[in-house]
């Protein structure tokens, strides 16, 4: 999320309404039980972090290679 300050300055009506609709829907979209489940895995993952165990490794490396692909190597042929 972003914050923005502008301190002193002056929004126009329709900032001012488009900025009000923004946060309207902001949260509207938030779905409770999504936000529950995200809060909860924050709070794992802190408590890992706090027990000093390294992060699953989700992505893997399969092979490196250099150079330029061949789009017959690509496409299989």
């Amino acid at each position: 999320m972003r914050t923005v300050s502008f301190q002193g300055d002056q929004l126009t009506s329709g900032q001012r309404r488009r900025f009000e609709l923004q946060q309207r829907l902001k949260h509207a979209f938030i779905n409770p039980i999504l936000e529950q489940q995200v809060q909860e895995t924050l709070k794992a993952v802190e408590a890992r972090k706090e027990q000093g165990i390294k992060p699953e490794r989700i992505w893997l490396l399969e092979r490196q290679e250099t150079g330029t692909t061949c789009v017959a190597e690509w496409m299989g042929f």
